[in-house]
């Protein structure tokens, strides 16, 4: 095969894969069985789950960074409560009062 052929068939193998993508989440979000959605929607069931295959090998084939945020550091100067997944950082200095409060609050989540 020569380049202009290969390029061919790269172009349309991706324009397959793009209609099937969004063929696959029409179906998941008509909330039908994919039964269903298929025999109206002239699609095979065979070809369907062939290209969901096809799809999610192409999304691991990829290489995705996902950023992470990181806890910043407590110093020695705070203090930290960590509950219900809600992160409170209060400086040392923070009066009896202040920390009531804050407790309380948390108790409420």
């Amino acid at each position: 095969m020569n380049e202009v052929t290969t390029a061919i068939t790269e172009i349309k193998t991706r324009v397959s894969m793009d209609e099937w993508k969004q063929r696959i989440l029409d179906c998941q979000n008509s909330g039908k069985c994919i039964k269903a959605w298929c025999r109206e929607n002239g699609a095979a069931t065979s070809s369907y789950y062939h290209y969901l295959r096809k799809i999610r090998e192409s999304m691991l084939q990829e290489s995705q960074i996902v950023p992470l945020e990181l806890p910043k550091p407590v110093s020695s100067h705070e203090i930290r409560i960590e509950s219900a997944g809600i992160t409170v950082t209060l400086p040392e200095s923070v009066t009896a009062e202040q920390l009531t409060a804050v407790l309380s609050a948390l108790k409420s989540c």
